[in-house]
């Protein structure tokens, strides 16, 4: 016994060292989404300025509806009467995050829609589109609070579009039948500033300012849109205040043309986010937009449903 007690010691004590060394080597690193005491939600649409490495899959319908003119085969207003819209969007996502500042990014992005009822579908037709995207963010962390972030995007893709009444009204100013497809190419840069702020445990803020500059090429000409971009959103994650896995986003963004005036565009968002695995994102986001229906002197009030499925890395 006088032998083994020793014994049992040495290895209890090189068994402790071993396990220490262990956790030594494989240290615990906060996610690159971390903010103070705050985990930010990751949500499709609200730029932010975190660089972590993941991938998502977002798919998303809406329906909308609108006051506005007909017109006649000479572009003049006949009367007024209502569209109704329905939309269907998918969205995939990869970023990598090269270093704490510095991230790297493609999606792609997939939409259609098209009118529902008599006035829409021979005014609005059928819309399809494809848009590719690539963009980097470079974050730097002011204070344990806050973090600034300068976001660069750069979304291009065609579009195809099929209105009975625009081919109909080219096919009689230029005396001949016009082909009912229409299509369109258009390329969209958007520089963004965001601040991301955490004001108290399990709540976040993010503030953006961003411009985008569109070019449109149709039929041989191009056109130019700009616009200035505003966005505010708040967030809490109920999981870090008690026991809930539940995380709560809402936000409010305006786009005002800079060259149009009637070109304006308002979104209102309500999101809902399991935050039970930090580094998986399940959530519902609900909306609320305000905007112009393509060239058409019509401005259209949707509500949409986004289901987002985002696993990040680190």
């Amino acid at each position: 016994m006088q032998r083994v007690a020793p014994l049992m010691v040495a290895v209890t004590i090189l068994t402790t060292g071993a396990k220490a060394a262990a956790v030594e080597e494989t240290p615990q690193t906060p996610s690159r989404r971390s903010l103070g005491p705050h985990l930010y939600i990751t949500r499709d649409g609200v730029p932010d300025p975190f660089t972590p490495s993941f991938v998502e899959s977002s798919s998303g319908i809406a329906t909308g509806s609108a006051h506005g003119p007909t017109f006649d085969l000479n572009g003049n207003p006949v009367t007024l009467e209502d569209y109704k819209i329905l939309a269907y969007s998918q969205v995939f996502t990869g970023q990598w995050g090269i270093a704490d500042f510095w991230a790297l990014r493609l999606r792609l992005l997939g939409s259609i829609y098209s009118g529902t009822n008599t006035p829409a579908a021979v005014g609005v037709g059928v819309n399809g589109l494809v848009r590719g995207s690539f963009g980097t963010t470079f974050g730097f962390q002011l204070t344990d609070r806050l973090r600034l972030g300068a976001l660069v995007d750069v979304t291009w893709g065609p579009s195809v579009a099929l209105s009975i009444l625009d081919t109909i009204r080219q096919s009689v100013s230029s005396g001949s039948v016009q082909a009912l497809l229409d299509n369109t190419y258009s390329t969209t840069v958007t520089p963004t500033l965001s601040l991301a702020w955490t004001f108290a445990r399990g709540w976040g803020a993010l503030l953006n300012v961003g411009y985008a500059n569109g070019v449109v090429e149709v039929n041989q000409g191009s056109s130019d849109t700009d616009m200035a971009l505003f966005q505010a959103g708040v967030e809490v994650d109920l999981r870090e205040l008690g026991s809930i896995p539940l995380g709560i986003a809402a936000d409010y963004s305006a786009g005002y043309s800079l060259g149009r005036s009637r070109f304006r565009r308002y979104v209102a968002g309500l999101g809902f986010f399991y935050t039970g695995r930090p580094g998986l994102t399940v959530g519902l986001d609900l909306g609320y937009r305000r905007a112009p229906l393509g060239t058409h002197d019509i401005f259209v009030s949707s509500f949409s449903g986004v289901f987002s499925l985002r696993y990040t890395f680190n």
